[in-house]
């Protein structure tokens, strides 16, 4: 049952591509690759970073896709490796390739240079600001996490973190942990004033990506060695490895509600994880679009952006991908399920009494109770729990879309 769930699911997001695109944008005058996007703590704007010459730095208006703020990065230096706004909103901060922080005033109509700091190192990978919007922590070479005061820049600890790289590094929401992963493989848990707490080992490639759960619990890593793990932040201690991509998982990102992982991949695809159980949900992307480098969960967890190697930075409705859309289009209108509600059975009727090719059940969380491929008109509900569910129908003439229903 699982291995067509997960078929059918993979199906569906095949067909939806295109409709799940709100819209994209490019991140570069010359098309450079985008290495960061995130969200404001708002949601109303996105932010990237790319590789150069010249790197950009470019911000977007969520709803329209529009380009709000443009700034080129001047030809002394490199790429833009992070980004990120402060959850605030108040401040911007970017590592840069060669390990100069750009911190700018994101208070007022654009954001303002406020400060570049000089880390000292060869190179910079990875930024965080914490969640007190007062310290930024980057992960640079020679194995080096820096912590400076924001606005001063001035520099508050100096961690021996990991053999090589630091690669990335991400606070915990309620900034008594800062994760750090590395080229060594590791990823390791401090406290928010650098003590080491736990190393954890499993990974067998450079640590690409980490995240923190809402609720604190758990770390989430991404890895070039094509998977997915979670930890457990309080013990270091392994809870469960993901597996599903065909090349180098580069970023992570957790939904606001704790409940699902998406991931970027190599392999020019996207997917949705359900964290508690690893099981995959859904997968998305543009075909033979090349590396998506970055991605990012929106703070109202109804839009997903992710960035690629062509510069593209697209907005994606999570709704459309998972398949919840209770509006019922045209092309399809004459689809209808009854009784509604149900105790027993779902019963579907298609025009002209057309047979669905699959349907798939998913519950109001977006998570799939049932498949049913190319079987009949109906469903037994008997075994599911009482709520509101939602019957996802593919027609003969391939015209698809989602119906509500309420099991008693």
């Amino acid at each position: 049952m699982k291995k067509k769930i997960l078929f059918a699911l993979l199906l569906i997001s095949e067909i939806l591509t295109a409709q799940s695109i709100d819209w994209t944008m490019k991140a570069n005058p010359i098309l450079n690759p985008i290495n960061g996007v995130t969200f404001r703590s708002d949601g109303q704007k996105i932010i990237s970073g790319t590789d150069c010459h010249p790197a950009s730095i470019r911000v977007f208006d969520m709803n329209t896709g529009s380009l709000d703020w443009d700034y080129s990065v001047g030809s002394t230096y490199m790429c833009i490796m992070g980004v990120t706004f402060s959850s605030n909103s108040n401040y911007i901060a970017a590592i840069e390739e060669f390990g100069n922080i750009f911190v700018f005033d994101n208070s007022g109509a654009s954001p303002v240079i406020l400060d570049t700091i000089n880390t000292g190192t060869s190179y910079g990978f990875a930024t965080a600001i914490s969640p007190a919007n007062d310290k930024v922590a980057v992960g640079c070479s020679n194995g080096k996490m820096k912590i400076y005061n924001i606005p001063s820049g001035t520099l508050s600890n100096d961690i021996s973190a990991h053999a090589s790289w630091v690669t990335t590094v991400a606070y915990s929401p309620d900034g008594n942990f800062i994760i750090t992963g590395g080229s060594d493989n590791k990823i390791k848990i401090w406290s928010a004033a650098g003590t080491l707490l736990h190393t954890c080992i499993s990974h067998t490639e450079y640590v690409s990506g980490v995240k923190v759960t809402p609720n604190n619990q758990y770390v989430i890593s991404a890895s070039r060695d094509n998977k997915i793990k979670v930890w457990d932040i309080n013990t270091g201690a392994l809870v469960r490895t993901i597996i599903g991509h065909t090349a180098d998982v580069n970023a992570i990102d957790i939904s606001p509600d704790g409940s699902k992982i998406v991931s970027a991949s190599s392999d020019s695809t996207c997917k949705i994880w359900e964290l508690n159980t690893g099981t995959l949900m859904s997968t998305f992307g543009v075909q033979d679009s090349g590396e998506v480098r970055a991605v990012a969960w929106s703070p109202n967890g109804n839009k997903i952006v992710t960035g690629n190697i062509l510069s593209d930075v697209t907005l994606w409705d999570v709704s459309t991908i998972l398949g919840v859309d209770n509006d019922i289009s045209s092309n399809v209108e004459l689809v209808t399920i009854f009784p509604n509600p149900t105790a027993n059975s779902v019963y579907i009727k298609l025009p002209n009494n057309e047979i669905p090719e699959y349907t798939i059940v998913f519950n109001s969380d977006g998570k799939a109770a049932y498949s049913q491929k190319s079987n009949g008109t109906s469903l037994p509900v008997e075994s599911f729990v009482p709520g509101e569910y939602f019957i996802r129908v593919k027609t003969n003439k391939n015209n698809i879309k989602s119906f509500k229903f309420i099991k008693q």
